[in-house]
């Protein structure tokens, strides 16, 4: 294994305008995954190795992570805080070809949290997942900005990542109720696309969103509740910011909950027992 992640001449810029701004160090590191024992591994002279280790060890980090092409930590240590980009070696071939769009993006989350914008906390217990999409669907939209602004193409690596989504739910089964994050991961990438995505900008849209109203149409009055919060809201105000994180957040863990009515409804019809 290499430490050692070559950067595009435009994330050397975005890493050096980052650090400038922040003070702290940004590392990009990728994982490997070992199927024999379920476990990530990385190079030995990765740089803030013992850091990325740190949340490797963590069952529900683990958890997430695995459904991830990458992430981006804020790392605080007395005297070794840190910015952490983690690849996520596992699904190589999902995002290989497209490197400078994947680290991009978690550049992106870096430069949010060096300009001061709040972001969830990470808690470790089973509702990991509502604080790290909930800061997904706030932030989106400002990173890609971003983005436009320093001229690094992300719409290719994108678009293709919902069109294998797309495949996957028209010839997969749903996954089990009891799955909360995987409801609340769905709700998070239809979020993106309703958000993010001008009208016809993506051909495959309606295919997109009517496999996904079949795969799992509890998600639907979520994401509905949500855009109608966030729509016409300015984002890059830090304390319209933070209100919309509070909001997405309560909403995203009453649907992980099933506490939303139209889910409540979805599921009482669902397991009716049919009588003959």
């Amino acid at each position: 294994m290499l430490a050692e992640i070559v950067l595009t001449a435009a994330l050397a810029q975005w890493k050096g305008d980052i650090e400038a701004r922040s003070g702290l160090p940004l590392v990009v590191a990728e994982t490997e995954y070992e199927a024999n024992d379920h476990s990530f591994r990385l190079a030995p002279d990765t740089p803030q190795r013992a850091a990325f280790i740190e949340y490797l060890q963590v069952e529900n980090f683990r958890r997430q992570y695995m459904q991830m092409y990458a992430v981006m930590i804020h790392h605080k240590a007395a005297g070794g805080s840190a910015y952490l980009v983690m690849l996520n070696g596992m699904r190589r071939a999902d995002w290989k070809g497209h490197e400078e769009a994947l680290i991009a993006h978690e550049f992106g989350h870096a430069w949010i949290k060096a300009q001061g914008y709040p972001t969830p906390i990470f808690i470790d217990n089973q509702w990991a997942c509502v604080g790290v999409h909930s800061g997904d669907v706030v932030q989106h939209g400002l990173i890609r900005s971003e983005l436009d602004k320093r001229g690094i193409e992300y719409r290719k690596f994108w678009l293709g990542g919902l069109e294998t989504a797309t495949l996957q739910m028209e010839t997969s089964p749903s996954p089990a109720p009891e799955d909360r994050c995987a409801r609340i991961r769905v709700a998070a990438q239809w979020l993106d696309v309703k958000l993010g995505l001008k009208p016809g900008e993506w051909p495959a849209q309606a295919r997109y969103e009517a496999a996904l109203r079949k795969w799992m149409p509890e998600v639907e009055p979520t994401v509905d509740q949500i855009v109608n919060l966030l729509k016409g809201k300015d984002l890059s105000d830090k304390d319209v910011h933070r209100a919309a994180l509070k909001a997405v957040f309560e909403a995203l863990k009453d649907l992980g909950y099933e506490r939303s009515k139209p889910y409540r409804v979805y599921v009482t019809l669902k397991e009716t027992p049919r009588v003959s």
